[in-house]
Parts: structure tokens; sequence; C-alpha cells
């Protein structure tokens, strides 16, 4: 094992501001283009795993339909090719939708808790619509068949059949929609089956 040298045993040397290099204009100019462009780099980087998303749940809650309004339709397509809309439920079950992603972390993470739960409410007659979004088709089928989901899994890669009514930033979304297509639940994190059970109740009762 390497021998580790604590700050305190290091020599340190002081520099007189009269002996310290002085930057030229154009080093100060090159240094802050390299800085600039690590900062960009950092954001593409980010904004391509999802990370733009995070800190953001304040403002998807304002985007989003409020608790008491009735729940926007949306149509998509499910990963057996169905067509699915959200208004093929309403007057007949209540709905928990999961905006979810194969690339984000706590998205899947929290998938096991949710096939748990399912397993649980669908007996009780709930309908969970896992909807895919900013994932490939086959990304989001691998995952799943991956964790065993046995739920409906939708698919909308480019959020252009959901984000004009669900403009999700926050990953995952749940929304709890009750039989008559009215908003009940929203939530901005992820969930343990327990959690999503204790929710979907006001959904269910």
């Amino acid at each position: 094992m390497a021998e580790s040298t604590s700050p305190s045993d290091a020599p340190v040397t002081v520099e007189s501001p009269e002996s310290a290099p002085k930057l030229t204009r154009r080093q100060a100019t090159a240094g802050l283009g390299a800085a600039a462009a690590i900062l960009v780099g950092g954001w593409f980087v980010a904004g391509k795993a999802g990370l733009d998303t995070m800190g953001r749940g304040g403002m998807n809650q304002n985007l989003l339909p409020k608790v008491g309004d009735e729940a926007p339709d949306f149509t998509t397509v499910s990963l057996r090719g169905e067509i699915v809309s959200l208004s093929d439920f309403r007057g007949l079950q209540p709905v928990w939708i999961n905006f979810w992603g194969a690339w984000c972390a706590p998205c899947r993470a929290e998938m096991p808790d949710i096939q748990v739960a399912w397993e649980t409410l669908e007996p009780a007659g709930l309908m969970l619509l896992a909807v895919s979004l900013r994932d490939k088709p086959s990304e989001a089928a691998a995952f799943a068949t991956k964790v065993g989901a046995t739920f409906p899994i939708l698919v909308d890669p480019d959020q252009s059949l959901t984000g004009e009514h669900y403009p999700i930033y926050n990953f995952p979304t749940h929304i709890f929609v009750d039989e008559q297509g009215i908003v009940r639940e929203i939530v901005l994190s992820p969930m343990t089956s327990e959690q999503a059970i204790a929710t979907a109740q006001s959904v269910l009762a």
C-alpha cells in the first residue's frame, strides 16, 4: 500500500505578489475559453444523461395538471403495438401513470417496487400505464424484461405524444387519476412499493 502524506507534512511554499508569474491577456483569455468549453461540455453531457431535469420539481409541478383537475388525454403506443389512450379507462377504472426512462437511475431503482405494488393494485382494479420517455422502444423493452415488469409499457421517445399536456422534467413522475378522470395525487419522486400502494388508495377509495 502506498504511503500517504498528510497535508500538514507537505512542504508549503508561499510566493510574494512580486515573485508570482503574471498572466498575459492572451493566456487569461485562453483560460477563460477553456473553462467555458468545459462548462458547455458538462451541460451537454448532463442534458444527454437526463441530469438537466434535476432540481426542477417545483417548475414541473406548475406545468402539470393540478390535483382536482381533469387529466388531459393522451394517446401513445405500447411495446406490443397497441394504441392506448388515457381516456380508454375513463368511467371504467382508475389509472396510475408512471412517466419514466430506462436512462434514469432513480426510475431504474424504483421499478422493482413498482412491479410489487402493481401485483397488489391490479387485482384491486387499478390500471398502471408506465410511459417511457426519451428512450428507444428497444431500450425500454430490454429494461422492462430485465426487471420482469408485467404492467403495460407505453413509449414516447421524443415526448411528442404526451409532452403537450404532460411536460415532464422530473423523473420519475407519478400521477394518480380516479375512475372519472380526475387527478388525485402527483408524486415527483421515486416510491417504494408501500408508498405506491398507500398513495393509490386516493383513487381506489
